[in-house]
């Protein structure tokens, strides 16, 4: 059986609000991380909260530097116990680990204090104690990503090199370079996350209107994946070229149909390998393989995945709008709304970094050379 609490948090409080797997899976890793604080401590909190008695400070302050060692696995795989080992982890892990258990131990107490008010100010204090106690992150992760440049140049020669019945394509089945081609570029031309590109189902493509949909399917009863991807951002609608979608339908008619069990289902791309899982829909560990081989396809560029291809994108949009005027303030709705984000979340000006700091770049290399040409002049006459 499941312990309760965690159980209850996750299918409430989690699973509730269709949060995605990986989040839900995080989340629950935190959570082991606390049972093995508690284990260390002989502290069962559940019991605490019971009786009324929250955490103190030096139990916040042992809980944080508990957090920061990494886990190890025993008895089979089940996680018991904390790595004695000098080896920390990430403030990230730290802080993501804290953040999830502040909220749990909020949810916790909130199931087992009597309903006063004074009660529900202390847990809204300890929560809040947890969050302080959390590590300062700096911005460096982020800055690095935006930093990671994907030459057209070297795109283009990837996308050639994965050219159904190119020589220097990496797998040799001509169905599944067909199927590995058309997920290039429809990553690179569309910026897709990779959940929102292993969800597709042909009925989202409209050959007709030359229209892609991503549509959010959690739970889906006809996918057999043991980790489903699932779209995590809004459902919207992506214009495609006639050409891409011509690609998309040869595709699905001489190469998808033909393999044994694709018509079962409706996901765009299948197994294509004889065995157990040919028909089925592409699994994450499928598409992971497929990355693997790419950024062995070009030396020194091991740096190509998915989620760079959607950076990539973001960064060439920045650019169409500027050649064609488009307001910061328009670029940032259009931009969110074929991203599938919230206009509020702020995610699009995130996105849009790199551009920026090219612009500024500029703008200051353009001030310097006037000054010397100046300077240059003065010294002539």
């Amino acid at each position: 059986m499941p312990l309760f609490y965690p159980a209850l948090y996750v299918s409430v409080h989690m699973r509730g609000r269709s949060l995605a797997v990986n989040t839900i899976q995080n989340a629950l890793n935190a959570l082991k991380a606390m049972y093995a604080w508690q284990s260390y401590y002989s502290i069962d909190v559940e019991s605490r909260f019971s009786r009324g008695e929250l955490l103190q400070s030096h139990e916040v302050h042992s809980l944080r530097d508990f957090m920061q060692k990494p886990l190890i696995d025993k008895n089979d795989g089940n996680v018991v116990s904390i790595s004695r080992r000098p080896k920390t982890v990430s403030t990230t892990n730290q802080y993501a680990r804290m953040s999830v258990i502040a909220d749990y131990l909020g949810f916790l107490a909130d199931q087992l204090l009597s309903p006063s008010t004074s009660g529900r100010e202390g847990i809204a204090r300890m929560v809040a104690q947890i969050k302080a106690n959390r590590p300062r992150t700096s911005n460096k992760s982020n800055i690095s990503r935006e930093e990671k440049h994907l030459d057209d140049a070297v795109l283009d020669t990837l996308e050639e090199a994965l050219r159904p019945g190119s020589d220097s394509n990496p797998v040799r089945e001509y169905a599944v370079q067909v199927r590995n081609a058309l997920m290039f570029s429809i990553l690179r031309i569309t910026g897709l996350r990779r959940g929102e590109l292993l969800n597709l189902k042909v009925e989202d493509i409209d050959f007709a209107k030359n229209t892609l949909k991503v549509v959010r399917r959690p739970d889906s009863k006809g996918d057999a994946r043991a980790y489903q991807p699932v779209a995590k951002t809004r459902e919207r609608v992506f214009p495609l070229m006639p050409e891409l979608v011509d690609r998309i339908r040869g595709y699905v008619l001489s190469h998808r149909n033909k393999v044994p069990g694709a018509k079962k289902h409706g996901y765009l791309f299948v197994t294509h390998k004889p065995g157990g899982s040919q028909g089925l829909p592409l699994s994450n560990a499928g598409f992971g393989k497929f990355m693997g081989e790419l950024k062995h396809t070009l030396e020194g560029h091991s740096g190509i995945h998915a989620h760079s291809l959607r950076h990539h994108w973001n960064y060439s949009f920045s650019k169409t709008c500027e050649i064609q005027g488009v307001t910061p303030e328009r670029e940032e709705k259009i931009r969110s709304y074929l991203m599938g984000w919230s206009e509020t979340s702020g995610t699009a000006a995130t996105y849009n970094r790199r551009r920026i700091k090219e612009q500024a770049s500029k703008a200051v290399l353009e001030l310097q050379s006037k000054h010397f040409s100046n300077a240059k002049s003065g010294a002539t006459e």
